[in-house]
């Protein structure tokens, strides 16, 4: 599944990477006319998407370490061994806490994607949580948990990019038609969100496209709803290196199911 490496062996695997470092770059600033945009198209369709936030020098480092992975049969997932993925979700930390209030925890589900063959494909349809995320309280939607996707390389139709059923394409019953599903084509450095309870899904890289899809994902809860899986983390104090380890190790039992 990996190969059995210490700390400093990952660290020469990708240069330009690090571990365990203190402090992490600031946080993305966004206008309150974009958050309530964003918290609209989430509410009444089940997701949002955003035009690249990140720059190509945020990014280049994490790519180049999955092209090696790639190389050396090491899994994807094991990107977040490296504090630079957290970082990313991390300078979204405004943006999380528009949708989960200040206090949100990261849940311990996590994962990363290099499709960069034909055939190969993202997960089938299916739903981060099954149960209900979105509530109705007192006239206000309150949003208990929210996935996060991050393509690190343009995602197309072509190459695997990132597709949902939005709410309105719902019917109510357990009936879903997936020929309403709908492609979200994503440049670098996007931000892609829904509602943990959306029918979402990869598609599949074919002979068409014109370069691999690369891609992060984690998930936040908000607080004030009981824990949907423990442990909660926090950007204030991430896993230790060993802790990354066991986490990482952790997912793939966690979605054997769904990984193709």
């Amino acid at each position: 599944m990996r190969k059995p490496l210490g700390k400093e062996a990952w660290l020469k695997l990708a240069p330009g990477l690090t571990v365990g470092t203190d402090g992490s770059p600031p946080p993305l600033v966004f206008l309150d006319t974009d958050k309530e945009r964003l918290a609209s198209a989430l509410h009444d369709e089940g997701y949002f998407q955003m035009p690249p936030v990140f720059t190509e020098a945020e990014l280049v480092p994490v790519r180049n370490a999955l092209l090696h992975f790639r190389d050396e049969k090491i899994p994807p997932v094991y990107i977040y061994l490296y504090d630079q993925p957290w970082h990313l979700f991390h300078r979204l930390t405004h943006l999380i806490g528009h949708f989960l209030g200040d206090k949100y925890a990261i849940l311990p589900n996590l994962w990363a994607w290099h499709l960069a063959a034909p055939g190969e494909a993202g997960w089938s349809p299916h739903r981060d949580c099954d149960a209900d995320t979105v509530f109705d309280i007192g006239g206000d939607k309150i949003l208990m948990s929210l996935s996060l996707w991050l393509p690190l390389t343009d995602t197309t139709p072509e190459n695997g990019g990132m597709y949902v059923l939005p709410r309105t394409a719902q019917t109510g019953s357990d009936e879903i038609d997936l020929t309403k599903g709908v492609a979200l084509p994503a440049r670098a450095g996007s931000v892609l969100g829904w509602a943990q309870d959306l029918y979402h899904w990869g598609g599949e890289y074919t002979a068409d496209a014109s370069g691999p899809r690369l891609s992060l994902s984690l998930e936040f809860q908000n607080r004030a709803f009981d824990p949907l899986i423990e442990p909660l983390l926090d950007f204030s104090k991430l896993p230790s290196f060993d802790e990354r380890l066991a986490l990482i190790d952790a997912q793939f039992a966690k979605y054997r199911h769904i990984d193709r």
